[in-house]
């Protein structure tokens, strides 16, 4: 059975190991089946013949490449660098706001366009060799891919869905970025079938921590969005990488907190999102009060949905107490 895929087992062989590591790792079965499939996308993509330049990004790539956080985080978010698309030559980082939002909005036409001439088709492809009744829906943003797979397990979960969420951007840069080979969950013995195990192109975890950073502060003053679901997980992750290496490396390089409030100025800018206050220490990384608790509901159901395998001290009220320590010495002026 050496060269068998997982894919190619059958349901109640496959029900076994996934409740055999579920056991062994602590880990919820639907957590590390839904891995698997995480693992197959990201083989897919990556492997795609002359792809685009693109990078792995955000919590999965924090938890799957770096173990940085010990979470599991469920999407794909892939960034195609913006500096190889057909009219990246009219960029101009000095263009008028008109300009940029035109530029940002021929950007996003051709993520669509390498959405659905490559990536969907590849997926499709490779889901013909798997003879898997899988199912691919796309949004009109263009930015987006759901993949659905068939459970093979019986206690679905609410909040851990069956489908792999494809974010793609294209209104970023890859740099700087590493190669690392992702594993799932369960490759952790000599197995006797084969898993997806890709070798990609990642974003570098100290870029992921600022892009985190001014993601909150955007949040923060937009206001959450009802019922502040599935954010919580961001906060987490800025106090897991701030506890790091990581994030320490990341706030002594204000060059790369430069670059990505400049990206996103261009690119992605509002009337709420404040994002010059990032360069001069105005940071905002806590919510008001009314939005604060919406955060807490969020952190208890994705941690009862058991998709949080961290130590008990963090709880909601560490990671408030932390991100209070962040925002004061990123706050600082001296």
């Amino acid at each position: 059975m050496n060269n068998e895929s997982y894919f190619e087992i059958d349901n109640e062989t496959q029900v076994e190991i996934l409740q055999y590591y579920s056991n062994k790792l602590s880990m919820r079965d639907t957590i590390l089946e839904k891995d698997i499939w995480l693992c197959w996308v990201l083989d897919v993509i990556f492997n795609i013949p002359n792809r685009h330049p693109m990078a792995f990004k955000g919590g999965t790539s924090l938890s799957k490449v770096f173990n940085a956080i010990n979470r599991f985080s469920e999407d794909v978010d892939i960034t195609l660098d913006y500096r190889f698309f057909d009219i990246s030559h009219s960029f101009d980082p000095k263009m008028s706001k008109t300009k940029a939002k035109l530029f940002s909005e021929q950007l996003k036409e051709s993520v669509k366009k390498y959405r659905d001439a490559i990536i969907v088709p590849a997926l499709e492809l490779a889901l013909k060799d798997l003879s898997q009744s899988c199912n691919i829906t796309v949004d009109d943003s263009g930015e987006k891919i759901w993949l659905s797979y068939p459970s093979v397990l019986s206690n679905s979960e609410q909040y851990i869905k069956e489908s792999v969420l494809i974010e793609l951007g294209g209104r970023n840069v890859i740099d700087p970025n590493e190669m690392h080979i992702v594993r799932p969950y369960v490759a952790q013995d000599n197995l006797e079938f084969k898993l997806p195990e890709p070798n990609i192109t990642v974003l570098s975890p100290q870029r992921t921590f600022w892009e985190k950073a001014t993601l909150i502060h955007v949040e923060c003053h937009r206001g959450l969005r009802q019922n502040a679901e599935r954010l919580s997980r961001h906060w987490y992750d800025l106090v897991k990488l701030y506890e790091q290496d990581i994030g320490q490396l990341a706030m002594d390089n204000h060059q790369l907190l430069e670059d990505v409030v400049n990206h996103k100025s261009i690119f992605f800018n509002a009337s709420y999102a404040n994002y010059s206050d990032c360069l001069n220490h105005k940071f905002k990384l806590l919510p008001d009060n009314n939005d604060l608790s919406e955060l807490r509901k969020d952190y208890t159901e994705m941690n009862n949905a058991g998709m949080i395998y961290d130590n008990s001290k963090f709880t909601f009220e560490y990671i408030i107490e932390k991100i209070r320590e962040i925002s004061d010495r990123l706050n600082k002026t001296n």
